[in-house]
């Protein structure tokens, strides 16, 4: 069973909840934990099928600035952050750098997306990863590897998330790669709890077509 919200307070609320209705014994298995945290477990068990070696490195915010500044040839702290906002809206829509680049309707967005590959290829070289990597990576796994994807839905037969209506285009499209499987007697059981009415997440590409 898994069990997925969006921040760690929630999470560690959620799992003293579990251990208060089952007993901790019976609630040490389970998966309680936010997206991101899920995305850690499934690259820190599978991410050499990526090329990432299982103690890679997550960057925080500011590591992610120096990086982009690096990758841009700027010093410049208001651009570097304009890069990331915009590098982190698309990788939360689910493209990479090509990808973005034939996506970008301006020349601001071009050179974004030009950073963004040298950002990628920074990442890959220090064995390390952001924020938004920890789903579009696992979506990424998932999407393209049968054994890996089907050995997570296997292991994940019950997939339960809070606060639904603030996932976004990449987290709905992991959850799917989590519980749909070919045969419908190995699919996962998924359950979605969410209210249109308390989406705080816009700004992170949530959208409430997810819950249609």
């Amino acid at each position: 069973i898994a069990a997925i919200t969006f921040t760690n307070k929630a999470a560690q609320e959620m799992r003293e909840r579990a251990k208060a209705l089952v007993g901790p014994k019976a609630a040490r298995p389970l998966v309680i934990s936010t997206f991101h945290a899920l995305g850690v477990r499934i690259l820190r068990a599978d991410g050499d099928r990526l090329g990432l070696k299982p103690q890679f490195s997550i960057l925080d915010s500011d590591d992610v600035l120096g990086l982009l500044k690096d990758a841009g040839g700027s010093t410049d702290n208001a651009l570097a952050r304009r890069w990331q906002w915009t590098i982190s809206a698309w990788k939360n829509q689910g493209l990479n750098s090509e990808a973005a680049e034939r996506a970008a309707s301006h020349d601001d967005e071009r050179i974004a997306a030009r950073v963004m590959k040298r950002y990628e290829e920074r990442l890959a070289a220090y064995q390390a990863v952001d924020f938004d990597d920890l789903i579009g990576l696992p979506h990424k796994l998932l999407h393209a590897d049968a054994e890996v994807r089907e050995r997570w839905q296997d292991t994940l037969r019950y997939v339960l998330v809070d606060e639904y209506q603030d996932t976004n285009a990449i987290q709905y499209e992991l959850l799917r790669a989590m519980v749909s499987h070919a045969d419908a007697r190995r699919r996962g059981r998924f359950t979605a709890v969410g209210d249109d009415d308390q989406s705080i997440y816009g700004w992170r590409g949530a959208t409430l077509d997810n819950l249609k």
